[in-house]
């Protein structure tokens, strides 16, 4: 590698590094106020907090990765010219098409990167996610073992606990479920005891009494009972079986769903290679994006008032190709038969950059005939 190629490369590291502790910051907090309300408002500890937004931290990466390549290329671009190193290196003979060099190999760097995520740590990340929230749901159980306390699980559920025993067993047990819209539902009992199974929790309820409220027919039902099992993980709204997501598979099985996949997850097959089409074209853009910055402000040439233009410039023509990727995207979301169209905004953007590049290299042409005329 040149000289030139690991100086430029060496400029882009340390703002890409910083843009992108910046922005990957910036969307994890979002995502992390939401998140920590809700940990810490059902009683779970920082620890589990910390532990779930980490495994977050690969899709939020992979989606500020070609913002924050695309931030890295025009800064390091704009000081180039700024500090008059572009002049010099055009005034010596660089072409505009071996200044795009190490900006070409910093996007493909990036693009490896944002691939390693997508196609892998990603997949991986979101089926640890999916079982630590479903080891979460479970420990409903453990949070309602609270004596004397009215507890609300979930919305219109109300849960008492009389006292705790020595041998773990509960005491007194009240629980009023008026989930369903045309009849409340109370339970109660003078002793329960709590086990657990793989996919969650049971409370087995001893000499009790359900009584059953019909607001349609206004009609109160009693059923007494010896023993009955109620499952704890319907107060949290989770089902035993828990569907699977298409995020949890790899690329390569996306883009070949089975019956199998097709029945775990409830999607169709056309979900699932949009899916995977998507995760090959995200990392084309940190690709795509630096070259655009760094294209557009070769066409400016040295002023004292900087290359805001340029810069303004690049930042809406990525704007309007990834808001052009928007309707391609609906359009193959109706039929996957048209799936070449997500990749149609990154082609564009390739033909733009080669375009601003002849453009360039027409114009440096062009002022070198007139020095020669005018010499």
């Amino acid at each position: 590698m040149a000289k030139l190629d690991r100086y430029i490369l060496s400029q882009l590291t340390g703002p890409f590094a910083i843009f992108a502790m910046i922005l990957i910051g910036i969307y994890w907090v979002a995502r992390a106020i939401g998140l920590f309300d809700q940990l810490i408002g059902d009683g779970q500890s920082v620890t589990v907090f910390l532990e779930i937004t980490i495994l977050f931290l690969p899709q939020v990466v992979a989606i500020v990765l070609p913002v924050v390549s695309f931030a890295a290329a025009i800064y390091v671009s704009n000081r180039l010219h700024s500090d008059s190193e572009m002049v010099v290196l055009q005034s010596t003979g660089v072409a505009p098409l071996r200044l795009m060099r190490p900006f070409l190999i910093f996007g493909l760097l990036v693009a490896i990167l944002a691939s390693i995520l997508s196609h892998y740590l990603l997949p991986v990340s979101q089926v640890l996610l999916e079982k630590r929230q479903q080891e979460l749901s479970q420990d409903m159980a453990t949070r309602l073992i609270v004596g004397g306390k009215f507890l609300h699980p979930s919305d219109n559920v109300t849960f008492f606990v009389g006292e705790v025993s020595d041998d773990g067993s509960l005491v007194d047990i009240f629980l009023y479920d008026q989930r369903a819209e045309d009849r409340d539902v109370t339970y109660t009992a003078h002793k329960a005891v709590l086990f657990r199974t793989e996919t969650d929790g049971r409370l087995v309820m001893f000499d009790g009494l359900i009584q059953t409220f019909d607001e349609t027919n206004q009609l109160l039902t009693k059923i007494q009972f010896d023993e009955f099992v109620f499952d704890i993980g319907t107060l949290t709204g989770s089902p035993e079986t828990r569907a699977r997501r298409i995020q949890e598979y790899s690329t390569l099985a996306a883009l070949r769903p089975t019956p199998e996949m097709l029945q775990a997850t409830g999607a169709s097959a056309a979900d699932f290679k949009m899916s995977a089409h998507k995760r090959i074209e995200q990392p084309l853009q940190s690709l795509v994006f630096p070259l655009i910055g760094m294209a557009v402000l070769m066409l400016g040439s040295f002023s004292r008032f900087g290359v805001l233009r340029q810069v303004l410039g690049a930042a809406a023509l990525v704007m309007a190709i990834s808001v052009l990727a928007v309707p391609l995207r609906d359009i193959v979301q109706k039929d996957i038969a048209f799936w070449p169209l997500i990749y149609v905004s990154d082609v564009l953007g390739l033909i733009m950059v080669w375009l601003m590049l002849r453009a360039s290299m027409t114009k440096r042409h062009r002022r070198r005939q007139f020095r020669g005329v005018a010499a």
